[in-house]
Parts: structure tokens; sequence; C-alpha cells
């Protein structure tokens, strides 16, 4: 999943028919929902995948590094599979959206493969970027009919099937158990409200002075700001209108995380992008559940994971990737083949036993692959809980308009502007670079 930012599930639906309603990319206004794809130019996938792909090579680009283990390592397994050799172009995630604008706009051809964010996916298929797929599934063994339901309400109407999700992941609340114990709290569960959530954050901060302080809670990172800001009540994104709806919601949410940091509960927004939470300065963190397959077995004490705690409503953003053919491939047919594997069972299960992420199949995803091994959780609920409250939030919005809103955030948290300051200066940037 994305490493920093990096993403409404029910366990049922469809496959992406059109991409994404509203979702605008970091470079353009977001166009209207239910707008059609009519793409001049557009490269049309081939009838038949039948000729010999093996001995080919495919170009991947994503934003976080292979798994070195090789048999969690779904490219290095798909080369086995496929004999086609599958090469990874890793670009850094600050840089991925707008490098593959740039890719897009170039009709560079260099890669094959674009796993596409959600925010830029149906800007890239109405501007001729990507291929439609339909004419490849209508022989493929991929389990189109086996798609969570998230994905399907995205859908605007494009005329066909530009990509397809490569998981289904969301935020969690790490804790570390071990400091529960030690100041007599019970563990949280996924009822848990924000009240119980703030008070235990207070009492499992410790101020000795020294290298033993511990935060409460550890800052929210990028992704994790939108959990509490839909959570006080607000929006985030309407996929009708392509706008980011933030107001009380997030300026009580803010307040409160000013608070914290005031009270040296939380630590204040740094340039340190240490892992508090890992190196035991942080009882509780809100992070990704790909973050599992990171901490697995590594970390010097007992730790578990639960939802994000219900404040006003029970929220969380579902993240996910999709696999998309370049329309300037020379190699659609191979890249299909490698987008077939990595879908597939065997590809989807090496992905959700690395990254601890859900297949966005649903037959797949009941298998619990997800399920980590070698890990201290036991509420593994947890995850099924999250993804039930999580809908595409701000991810569908441009990449820089979020980014800016956090900083406008962390603005705040130092008080070099009130929390009203933050949300409308977030608000008014977001309106002049999407446009409404």
């Amino acid at each position: 999943m994305k490493a920093k930012q990096i993403l409404a599930l029910t366990m049922t639906a469809t496959i992406i028919s059109g991409m994404l309603a509203g979702c605008g990319s970091s470079n353009t206004a977001t166009s209207d929902a239910g707008s059609t794809a009519a793409v001049e130019g557009e490269t049309t996938a081939a009838t038949s995948t039948e000729a010999d792909t093996a001995g080919q090579s495919v170009t991947l680009t994503v934003w976080n590094e292979p798994n070195p283990d090789e048999s969690l390592n779904m490219y290095a397994q798909c080369e086995k599979a496929t004999g086609i050799k599958v090469n990874v172009t890793v670009i850094p995630e600050s840089d991925y959206s707008s490098k593959l604008n740039q890719m897009v706009s170039t009709k560079d051809s260099s890669a094959d493969i674009f796993v596409v964010w959600e925010n830029d996916i149906k800007n890239f298929a109405q501007a001729g970027g990507i291929i439609s797929l339909d004419d490849y599934l209508a022989g493929s063994s991929i389990k189109t009919d086996d798609m969570i339901d998230a994905v399907n309400k995205l859908s605007d109407g494009l005329g066909g099937t530009y990509g397809l999700p490569w998981c289904a992941a969301t935020e969690l609340m790490y804790y570390n158990k071990d400091m529960f114990d030690e100041a007599g709290i019970e563990y949280p569960t996924n009822d848990w409200s924000y009240e119980d959530f703030k008070t235990a954050a207070e009492k499992l901060t410790k101020k000795n002075g020294d290298s033993t302080d511990v935060y409460g809670f550890d800052l929210p990172n990028l992704q994790t700001w939108w959990a509490g800001v839909g959570g006080a009540g607000d929006q985030v994104y309407d996929p009708a209108s392509g706008k980011m709806v933030i107001g009380d919601g997030a300026k009580s949410f803010v307040s409160d995380c000013a608070d914290m940091v005031n009270n040296g509960i939380m630590p204040e927004p740094s340039s340190d992008t240490a892992d508090n939470f890992a190196s035991g300065k942080a009882a509780m963190s809100w992070q990704g559940s790909w973050v599992i397959g990171t901490y697995k077995d590594s970390l010097p004490f007992n730790w578990d994971i639960a939802t994000i705690p219900t404040n006003k409503v029970k929220y969380n953003t579902l993240h996910t990737g999709f696999y998309t053919i370049n329309a300037n491939s020379k190699n659609t047919d191979a890249a299909f083949k490698v987008i077939e594997y990595l879908m597939g069972e065997e590809g989807q299960t090496i992905n959700s036993k690395a990254s601890g992420n859900m297949s966005a199949i649903k037959s797949i995803a009941a298998e619990s692959a997800w399920k980590v091994e070698g890990t201290p959780i036991q509420n593994w609920d947890a995850i099924t809980d999250s993804l039930n409250a999580g809908v595409f939030g701000y991810t569908c919005l441009p990449s820089g308009v979020t980014s800016n809103a956090v900083s406008e955030f962390n603005n705040a948290l130092l008080g070099t502007e009130t929390p009203e300051q933050a949300v409308d200066n977030a608000s008014q940037y977001a309106a002049e670079t999407i446009g409404y």
C-alpha cells in the first residue's frame, strides 16, 4: 500500500465498469460525474491474448519496493508463472502522481503497466493514456463478478473497464499492549468511542523529561488525518461534485489535536519522520493496514490492532491502486497476462500475505491470507470492521489538495494559525485548485 500516504467495504460487488466518479488528478480539475470517455485515438486492447507472451518483458510502475522475500514478491512469482520478465520501476510516493501525469501527457512508452491511484484513473482514461481492458477481460480468468462493492460504487459510465484494484486496504489503530497493561487500562475494542480514546491517550502519556517520555498518541499521518476529520462528521469528498467537503468536523478534530500537542500527549509536527510507535515512544498510532506486513514480528513489545475509534460516525478511508495498461505500450498482451496473474488467486494471495491487505476479490479475501503470519495480532476482526466503515474519501481528491490541507492542519498544531483559519485556508485552496 502507499507507504506514506499512502486506500465502505461490504464484501459484495462487481467490477469497475468505468472508474471513479468525480476523482480528479493532481494536475487537473475533477471531471463531472456521469461523463463518458470519448477518447480520440485510444488504443484498443487485443481481442485475444492467445499470442505467446513467454520470454517478453513488461515494465510496471509502483510507489513501493517489491518484498525482499522472494516467496512474498508477487512480481518475482509472476515471472515464474508466466515466463514474462517483470521489471519494476519504483517512483517515490511524493512524486508518484505527478510523474505518472507527466508520462501520460508526453505519451511515454517506457512503462507498460501503471499502478494508478484513485485520484488519477478517470482523467487518464479520458485523456487516452490507458486502455479499456474489456476485450481482454471477456476471455480472462479474472473474477470480474466477484469484486468489492465500494469499487463498483465509484463507476461512472466511462464506457469500459480501465483498471483492476490490486487490494483493499484501510486504516487501523495500533496499540502497545505492554503500555496498556502497565497503566491498568483495558485494551481498545472495535467499539471504542473517541472519548475512550482521548481519555486513554492522556493516561498513557509519560512526561519524565528524558528518554523515557512516551506520547499517548502519535501524530496523525497524511492518511489518518482524514480518518479523524471524517469521524468528526465531515464528508471529506463529494463524489457527485468532486469537491473537498470539510468544515466543523475538521475544525473540531484539528482543535483536539492542537490541545494534545499543547499538553504533550501528541508530538508536534516536525521534519522527523521516525515511527514513534515502533520505537516505543507512542502508546497508540493510527496507520494503514499495510503496516502490519512491515511490523510483522519485528517490534520489541506486545501489540495489537483495533478500528479507528468512533467519534460522531465510524469512518475509514478505503485505499487501493489500479492495474492499468499504458495506451502507448508496445506489449499490451504481455502486460495483461501479468495483470491476470496479479489479479488471480496466487498473485492476490501473495500480495495479502506480504502486506496484510485484503484482496478486492471477495472469494479470495474470504481465505484470510491477509492475516499475516508471525504477528502477535489477535483482533483480526478489526480489519473487516474497518473495511465495512470504509469509503473512497480523500484519496479521490488531487494529492496536492490533500497534502496542502494536512500542511494547514499542522500549522494549527504549531500555533501559527487557528484551527478555523487552517480549515478555511485548506477549503479555499481546494476550491481554487479543483475549480469550483
